[in-house]
């Protein structure tokens, strides 16, 4: 989460770029009809079948294209593994498949809360079984869409006529391929964008629970509330109650706090307990989320090669300073799909290039002043409306919105902040 998207970010053995869910169900029914002998060749061919890689073929679709696609991805099978939030400030091919939406959310830290209501923006909750089911039914209507799951990509190498793909099955040969490939930990493009960036990470894992009473207000989800523990670093719990007496409960770490599962699961523990008076046998967990998400202003290239593109979130379309993906997919891969169609040249980004700016100082308080920020958030939740505020975390906002925001928050360590960001935009420096 952070300012963020629903996600999850926990830390054990390993980090997870994405979020991973245990216990949801069986796998999503795989169409048949995707699993297509591979050809020699074909005109795109997209790496990694998650939800840059699918939403793109989907748009492809929708904008007409009717060339050979070939989706590629190491995994098996389609897990109900993810969970996708957004604000519902635009169309998208998938709103509608929401299984939950919430018109309230409240934020608290140790010094209050504040609840805000909206009537034009409810926040939605999609689930990744509905995602992905809805995704592949749409592709298995087109014969010109082949998904190989179980492959492994050994590297690409572009020549005179194409891009050559390595892969467990063989080679093949892409008039243009589309890495949607996450952004690995001790991956070249991770560890680049952690050197050079101003880099939060959001560590997180998230329980789906279960209880035996009504506890929850299904009108009403929490965005933050960070008036838990901080001793190990900045830290807030986020809660989707999908009915009085279910929720999805995450415990948020915007910082390489390095927690193992348990830990963090102790302290989902704790606040149930805390918030909610539920004693740990009074729920049941019916499925489990971890992930970490990286919050960077790093500049990911959009061009790999001069016929390979990366989407997703090698692409940069994570907000940096929320950690928001998945509307910013969404818009990326529906006006790249469009440029494809038309023939064109591919867009280069999708939001305001003066929100630059803003998400480099909100990152850069997160990193040097931690323990400022529960009541800067506090402050930005209660003096900018609602509509203005969603508006600005999807990337919507309009300079009225951003002169609000502004002036919600405290001058002198903002200045101080957007004097060292100005300076490495016009400069192009890091820190």
């Amino acid at each position: 989460m952070g300012l963020s998207t629903g996600g999850d970010t926990g830390r054990g053995a390993t980090l997870l770029p994405t979020r991973q869910i245990r216990g949801r169900g069986r796998p999503v029914p795989f169409p048949a009809t995707l699993d297509r002998t591979m050809r020699d060749d074909y005109e795109f061919v997209i790496l990694g079948a998650g939800c840059s890689g699918l939403s793109l073929c989907h748009h492809l679709l929708e904008s007409g294209v009717d060339a050979p696609i070939l989706i590629l991805d190491r995994k098996t099978s389609f897990e109900d593994d993810r969970t996708w939030c957004f604000w519902d400030v635009e169309y998208t091919p998938f709103t509608h498949l929401a299984r939950k939406e919430w018109s309230s959310w409240s934020f608290a830290s140790e010094t209050g809360s504040v609840t805000q209501t909206t009537e034009h923006y409810p926040y939605k909750y999609l689930a990744g079984r509905d995602f992905y089911g809805h995704v592949l039914d749409r592709l298995a209507r087109s014969p010109n869409v082949t998904v190989r799951l179980g492959e492994e990509v050994g590297g690409y190498a572009e020549e005179s006529n194409g891009v050559r793909i390595g892969t467990s099955a063989g080679r093949v040969l892409a008039g243009c391929v589309f890495d949607g490939r996450s952004l690995s930990p001790g991956s070249i493009a991770f560890e680049e964008a952690r050197r050079r960036s101003v880099w939060v990470p959001q560590e997180f894992l998230g329980r789906h629970i279960r209880t035996g009473r009504d506890v929850f207000d299904p009108g009403r989800c929490t965005l933050m509330d960070f008036s838990v523990d901080q001793s190990r670093g900045l830290r807030f719990a986020y809660v989707l109650p999908t009915g009085e007496r279910e929720a999805l409960v995450e415990n948020v770490y915007l910082s390489e706090a390095g927690l193992s599962s348990q830990a963090h699961r102790g302290e989902i523990g704790t606040y149930l307990e805390d918030a909610y008076g539920l004693a740990p046998g009074e729920y049941e967990v019916v499925g489990e989320e971890r992930g970490y998400i990286p919050m960077t202003d790093h500049r990911f290239p959009r061009r790999l090669g001069e016929r390979v593109h990366s989407i997703g979130m090698l692409g940069g379309e994570t907000r940096p300073s929320t950690g928001y993906t998945f509307l910013r997919t969404q818009r990326y891969c529906r006006e790249l799909a469009g440029a494809i169609a038309a023939g064109s040249e591919p867009p280069a980004r999708v939001h305001p290039r003066r929100l630059d700016l803003l998400d480099g100082i909100f990152l850069r308080f997160m990193r040097e002043r931690p323990g400022e920020c529960p009541e800067v958030y506090r402050k930005m939740f209660a003096g900018v409306p609602p509509d203005a505020l969603v508006r600005f975390l999807t990337e919507r906002s309009t300079p009225l919105d951003e002169a609000r925001l502004i002036r919600a928050l405290p001058k002198n360590p903002f200045l101080v902040l957007a004097a060292g960001a100005l300076l490495e935009c016009v400069t192009g420096g890091r820190t």
